[in-house]
C-alpha cells in the first residue's frame, strides 16, 4: 500500500526521470538543427587555419553557428560550446579573417569581396557537408564602397 510520502517521492521521481527522457533519447531541439562541416578553399587550396566560419540564419530571429577552419581548411559548425549544429533553413555565410590582442592583420579585400555577395546556404536536418570556395581575385564593389 502506497503512503502518502512513497506517493509523493513516486511522483517527484517520475518528473524528474521524464525531464531528461528527450536528452535519453537523442530528442529534445536536435530536430531544429542540421549538421554542416566542410572545407574553406581559397584558389582550390586549403584556407590558413584560423578563419572564422559563420553561419547566420537568414530569420531575424535565429541565432548563428561558427567554427574556427583547421589546419586543412576544415570546420565543424557549432550553434554554442555544448551543441553542435546549425538552425534549420537559410543561412548567410561569412568568412572572417581572426584577431588578437597582440596582432591585428587587415582582412584581404577577397574576404570583404566575399562576405559582401551574401553566399546563402539552405541547412536541412541531417549531416551536409559544404565547401566554401573563395577567389582571391574577388574585389569590393566599388559602387557599394562609396556609400
Amino acid at each position: 500500500m502506497l503512503t502518502h510520502k512513497t506517493f509523493n517521492i513516486s511522483i517527484v521521481a517520475i518528473l524528474f526521470i521524464t525531464s531528461f527522457m528527450p536528452t535519453f533519447t537523442g530528442c529534445g531541439n536536435s530536430g531544429n538543427f542540421g549538421y554542416v562541416s566542410g572545407k574553406v578553399l581559397i584558389d582550390g587550396q586549403a584556407a590558413p587555419e584560423g578563419l572564422i566560419v559563420r553561419f547566420q540564419p537568414v530569420d531575424k530571429n535565429g541565432s548563428p553557428s561558427s567554427s574556427f577552419t583547421g589546419k586543412n581548411g576544415e570546420y565543424e559548425l557549432w550553434f554554442s560550446r555544448t551543441v553542435k549544429g546549425v538552425q534549420l533553413g537559410s543561412s548567410t555565410v561569412t568568412i572572417i579573417q581572426q584577431t588578437s590582442d597582440t596582432e591585428v592583420k587587415p582582412t584581404p579585400e577577397y574576404l570583404l569581396a566575399f562576405n559582401e555577395k551574401r553566399e546563402i546556404f539552405d541547412v536541412k536536418k541531417g549531416r551536409q557537408t559544404y565547401d566554401v570556395n573563395i577567389d582571391s581575385s574577388l574585389k569590393l564593389d566599388k559602387k557599394k564602397k562609396k556609400r
